[in-house]
């Protein structure tokens, strides 16, 4: 026969209220933690895929993030340019349009009040311009390519330079021998001794046919070789022994090796300028090829440079394309007639620039057309990675979340448990005679 005794029987209470207490402790830490497992160790797949979701997770977070500031900085320039849009439109009453509609009998009005228009009109582009294009957002410049701590645009003998670049920079256009600078002398013939090479706004061309059927008293200046020959080109201006064009040399230029690499090199840089990209990670793969590059489509380019919209370089006919650059050529030829002048003498060169900056302002036009759609492709891009946060979080609150209402009531029930037990071993338990006896 087996003898029950009271320190028996409260050795085996201790055990199970120890159970019992554990038991509410793993609840309680349940409902605090709102989690369904805390460790590797007792789920081991639920917690690897876990850790799958988390990163993934993760990642788009950052992703929205950045398109998020993106999306701001490209909605701020938007707001900025507009101004400058409404400046340039020839459908309304804007200045482009004064401009445009300026004729040669209202520039030569005697009283003045045209011209004065006119400076208004042109004066107000110039303002616009400089003002919309040192915009910020935050810390840093809006329109300032992928370096946006240092101002974009500075103005310098009322010429517009863009990081330090004048925005008119272009390669010279010089006679060449394949892929060398022509040597000439002073005079424009060549001397394999020259210091000096052909640059012109244009390259002149005449058949040689025409040449050659001129009266030699008649006939052109032109370049010429050593023999004294004419030099025939082709209609780039480079050599060409069977070419149908002979140089003309009437309004040629010459300038020295230094000063033609310095303008190559400002060239170039205002090139790389130009084409400066800055991508950022949206969510659109953000993968590189197999030479450790970024494909382009799989990243967003972030870059706002400032000289895409408004131009630069100079165009075939040596003018510059920069809008800033022709306001500021108007404003000198409106500026160079008196008050009483008479503006026939330069009407033709102003219709011209005027014609120019049509030119301008149309691209300026597309590219702001450009920015507002990329500025709508954020947006949907930015409410794609909402969604596909949203998914991730639902998808990992099922895996890790607990049922609230199960686990407090969980909870409860083992506290109600455990303070019953309590209940009981004081109430109940205690020691026998037997248990003095032992």
């Amino acid at each position: 026969m087996i003898r029950a005794t009271t320190g028996g029987v409260l050795k085996s209470y201790r055990a199970n209220l120890m159970n019992s207490f554990i038991g509410m402790n793993k609840s309680r830490d349940t409902v605090l933690s709102q989690r369904i497992f805390n460790s590797f160790a007792e789920d081991p797949a639920a917690a690897a895929k876990a850790f799958r979701l988390r990163k993934s997770r993760m990642t788009v977070d950052s992703q929205h993030s950045i398109c998020s500031d993106t999306l701001k900085k490209y909605q701020t320039a938007f707001s900025c340019l507009q101004s400058m849009d409404e400046a340039l439109d020839t459908d309304t009453a804007s200045p482009l349009k004064t401009i445009s509609g300026m004729t040669k009998k209202w520039l030569n009005d005697p009283t003045g009040d045209a011209r004065e228009q006119l400076s208004k009109a042109l004066e107000q582009v110039s303002e616009l311009l400089v003002q919309d294009m040192n915009q910020k957002y935050g810390d840093n410049f809006i329109f300032a390519g992928a370096d946006g701590h240092n101002v974009p645009f500075e103005i310098k003998d009322n010429k517009l330079y863009y990081r330090g670049v004048s925005v008119d920079a272009a390669v010279p256009k010089v006679v060449m021998d394949g892929t060398d600078l022509v040597s000439v002398d002073a005079n424009g013939n060549l001397d394999p001794n020259g210091n000096c090479y052909i640059c012109t706004d244009s390259i002149s061309t005449m058949k040689a046919a025409d040449f050659d059927t001129k009266d030699p008293t008649d006939q052109p200046k032109v370049m010429k070789d050593a023999t004294g020959a004419p030099v025939k080109v082709d209609a780039d201006g480079n050599f060409d022994p069977a070419g149908e064009y002979v140089m003309l040399t009437g309004n040629i230029k010459t300038m020295t090796k230094d000063d033609y690499d310095a303008q190559k090199l400002e060239a170039e840089k205002l090139e790389y300028l130009k084409n400066e990209k800055y991508y950022v990670d949206i969510g659109l793969g953000f993968q590189e090829n197999e030479n450790g590059e970024l494909i382009p489509s799989s990243g967003f380019n972030a870059a706002l440079n400032g000289i895409n919209f408004f131009g630069c370089g100079l165009d075939e006919d040596g003018d510059p394309k920069n809008i800033y650059s022709l306001v500021q050529k108007l404003t000198q030829l409106s500026d160079s007639v008196p008050e009483d002048g008479d503006w026939g003498s330069v009407w033709n060169e102003f219709d011209r620039l005027v014609g120019k900056l049509e030119t301008a302002s149309s691209k300026f036009k597309t590219e702001f057309t450009n920015l507002d759609a990329n500025t709508t492709k954020l947006e949907n891009n930015e409410k794609l990675l909402e969604d596909n946060f949203y998914n991730l979080q639902e998808q990992y609150a099922a895996l890790e979340d607990v049922d609230m209402v199960d686990s407090i009531t969980s909870f409860v029930w083992a506290q109600y448990c455990y303070n019953a037990a309590l209940k009981v071993g004081n109430s109940v338990l205690s020691e026998s005679l037997m248990d003095y006896l032992n």
